[in-house]
């Protein structure tokens, strides 16, 4: 009886022992759909990534393999996406990141037939450089203006060649590929991805991250309103819960009387506020019952109240005069309580 025994060729040990190693190496280890996608646009895409993630082709099998020699615990579910046309991502981004990378940059593809167009797809007016013959009729067929000019054959006009959603025929789409057009866009979809030991597909990563953000920064507001009105402090909301405190108790102090020397400027504004308040209705009911001198008095300082907010805005070059005009208005008011 004879053993037989199977050779592995070195290059693929070696592609498995590479690939293992990015594997562990790396903080992000996502699996990319490149169905569709050729060479050219392939490294578009890579060069697009650099700096943001690194990209590796491989066989099914080895890339199998490599997942399980890395020997990450958690990282064998990530072998039922090994499926089809797929490609290593390795990226030390969030994996959330990396996908709205992926969508927001896509390289140009030439159109196939059978394919829809994405948005109208335009033939500019152009030398095509090709040489008067069968071309210009096959240009008409298609209802592309053309005609020959300087030994060569000219598109004319602008001209929508496809329509958005219209599909793609075969001759329109070799035409456009020998125009050197290419209308189509092409981007690498996130299939599954391996962080912190938990594997994720693409349903979770089908995620509006401006509208999430909006959520934690509204979250985080509640959380804020909740501890200051609760009491509950923590390091963040204790300045705001004793600077509420602090207004709450100015104000219960002014509502009740209580005299404090810190509220003076509060206990004498109140005390204006409300001599003007009897003031306006006495003089309303008996202009004869408030002293001309005491009402001029009080309407003076009225105008002073009122004209205060635009002081306060402009730099106050004596102070302290200020303050003995305010204190002369006051000492006024008095003599309406004899």
């Amino acid at each position: 009886m004879s053993v037989y025994e199977r050779h592995i060729p070195q290059w693929k040990i070696d592609r498995v022992e590479e690939l293992a190693k990015a594997i562990k190496d790396s903080n992000m280890v996502g699996l990319v759909n490149v169905e569709g996608v050729g060479a050219k646009q392939l490294q578009g895409i890579r060069d697009n990534l650099r700096g943001s993630a690194t990209m590796k082709m491989a066989r099914n099998t080895l890339m199998l393999r490599a997942i399980d020699s890395s020997k990450l615990k958690g990282i064998e579910e990530l072998k039922a996406f090994v499926s089809g046309p797929v490609a290593f991502m390795f990226s030390d981004q969030d994996p959330f990141v990396l996908s709205k990378f992926l969508s927001e940059n896509r390289t140009a593809a030439p159109a196939k037939g059978g394919q829809i167009a994405p948005r109208d797809i335009i033939v500019p007016a152009m030398n095509t450089g090709v040489a008067p013959g069968p071309f210009i009729s096959e240009l008409a067929a298609l209802k592309i203006p053309s005609r020959v000019k300087g030994g060569s054959i000219h598109v004319t006009i602008d001209t929508v060649a496809v329509k958005e959603g219209e599909t793609i025929s075969n001759a329109m789409a070799m035409m456009l590929t020998r125009l050197g057009i290419e209308p189509m866009e092409l981007q690498l979809r996130l299939v599954a991805a391996f962080s912190d030991g938990d594997v994720m597909t693409q349903e979770s990563f089908a995620i509006d991250l401006g509208s999430l953000f909006s959520q934690v920064l509204l979250g985080h507001q509640y959380a804020i309103n909740l501890s200051v009105n609760t009491g509950i402090p923590t390091a963040d909301t204790i300045s705001l819960i004793l600077a509420k405190a602090y207004m709450e108790a100015k104000g219960l102090a002014l509502k009740i009387g209580f005299f404090s020397p810190d509220l003076l400027n509060e206990f004498l504004a109140k005390a204006n506020s409300e001599a003007f308040a009897i003031v306006a209705v006495v003089s309303e009911k008996d202009p004869d019952a408030i002293p001309s001198e005491i009402l001029g008095q009080v309407k003076a300082a009225a105008a002073v109240t009122e004209a205060a907010p635009a002081e306060d805005s402009a730099p106050a070059e004596e102070p302290d005069d200020d303050e003995d005009e305010g204190d002369e208005a006051v000492a006024g008011l008095g003599g309406l309580f004899g």
